[in-house]
């Protein structure tokens, strides 16, 4: 919005991962057609991708310089903690007890109670492979761009799932020593008890 080098624009893939009726969308993302933000009309030509993210700006009435957004970077939201309780129940076999309805955002499976918010339709009947892939599904949706998504991709199936998301995209070189980063000589330098992670 400031003109500024726009590095963390978001991609077609992701924009087209959205449910149909997700409200998350309009507050995460700047789209040709989305609404307005500080009065002005979103171009997708303002973006290399055609999208860029609106999540964590705040209007001019607000913050009238660029560089002086109030807003405080939330470390722990609700949303995580209820997304990461959903996994939790689902890998210890409550499958049914994770994804059951959610009569408000108060009360009811944690899944639901997220998806509730997002103004989604319940999930229900999965099996636990299935409901393992559509809580890292909502955990990507619902936290985007909150440095998350990498953590989720790497922790899963000892990172086979992120592999499997890279080469899905595109990423056809991604392979398992991408999943970590090289130490550097530096440190190994100063600690001989280090040793360099797999494939550096």
């Amino acid at each position: 919005m400031a003109g500024g080098y726009g590095w963390n624009q978001p991609t077609q893939e992701f924009v087209n991962a959205y449910e149909a009726g997700d409200l998350r969308k309009d507050q995460t993302i700047l789209y040709q057609g989305g609404p307005e933000f500080d009065g002005k009309v979103y171009r997708s030509s303002y973006a290399t991708t055609g999208y860029n993210l609106r999540k964590f700006l705040v209007d001019k009435t607000i913050s009238p310089d660029y560089d002086t957004n109030p807003a405080n970077w939330v470390v722990l939201r609700y949303a995580d903690v209820l997304l990461m309780h959903a996994e939790a129940l689902n890998e210890t076999g409550k499958t049914a007890e994770a994804q059951a309805p959610a009569a408000s955002i108060n009360s009811g499976g944690p899944l639901n109670r997220v998806r509730l918010r997002a103004g989604l339709p319940p999930v229900q009947g999965l099996n636990q492979v299935q409901l393992r892939e559509k809580i890292l599904q909502e955990r990507r949706m619902e936290l985007a761009f909150e440095g998350h998504r990498w953590f989720d991709l790497i922790r899963v199936n000892q990172g086979a799932y992120g592999i499997g998301f890279l080469h899905s995209i595109g990423k056809v070189n991604a392979a398992e020593k991408h999943l970590l980063l090289p130490i550097p000589q530096k440190e190994r330098d100063a600690n001989p008890n280090l040793s360099q992670n797999p494939g550096y």
